[in-house]
């Protein structure tokens, strides 16, 4: 019997402890996207980020670092991160941080990443459809000056077509 547990005690002793290491802030995925709504605003169906974060629909520019988003992650959630960069005079809270698209209850915009108090977006690839986190709120198309509008209950949501494109420097 002594043995048993004298063997039992060694191999306990010799294994090795794993330690997983879990990033804090967001995981880029591998490809960058554009996002043209279908039905959109003709000529201008692309989604794109105003100077105060909101999101609009423009012309399609598959360089511009306003309409570029990469897919992500968050402590294991699915995110989608802004490419363009941010000014003091529009958005102060954003200066040198990486920005996301989220859900504040009642609209989609570009948020700090590293707020804990809003739902982020995902991109639903089976039905092309943008979708907040936990939530039934989508992306429902665009009212008429382009501005996007957002279903909070889920029922109409738009769909969006992806272009991948090289990341432009914010």
């Amino acid at each position: 019997m002594k043995l048993t547990t004298l063997a039992f005690l060694g191999a306990v002793a010799t294994s090795t402890a794993q330690v997983v290491i879990v990033p804090t802030g967001p995981v880029r995925g591998p490809n960058t996207l554009v996002f043209k709504e279908i039905g959109g605003v003709p000529n201008n169906e692309c989604l794109t980020f105003t100077n105060n974060g909101n999101i609009v629909n423009a012309a399609c520019a598959w360089a511009n670092a306003d309409r570029q988003v990469t897919p992500g992650k968050i402590l294991g959630t699915d995110v989608l991160l802004v490419q363009r960069s941010w000014l003091a005079p529009f958005r102060p809270d954003l200066v040198g941080k990486q920005a996301c698209i989220a859900f504040n209850e009642t609209s989609f915009r570009a948020e700090d990443c590293d707020r804990r108090d809003l739902l982020f977006a995902r991109f639903d690839v089976g039905n092309g459809r943008i979708v907040a986190n936990g939530h039934t709120a989508c992306l429902s198309g665009h009212d008429s000056i382009a501005q996007v509008t957002t279903d909070v209950i889920g029922r109409k949501c738009a769909q969006f077509t992806i272009t991948a494109v090289t990341p432009t420097k914010p």
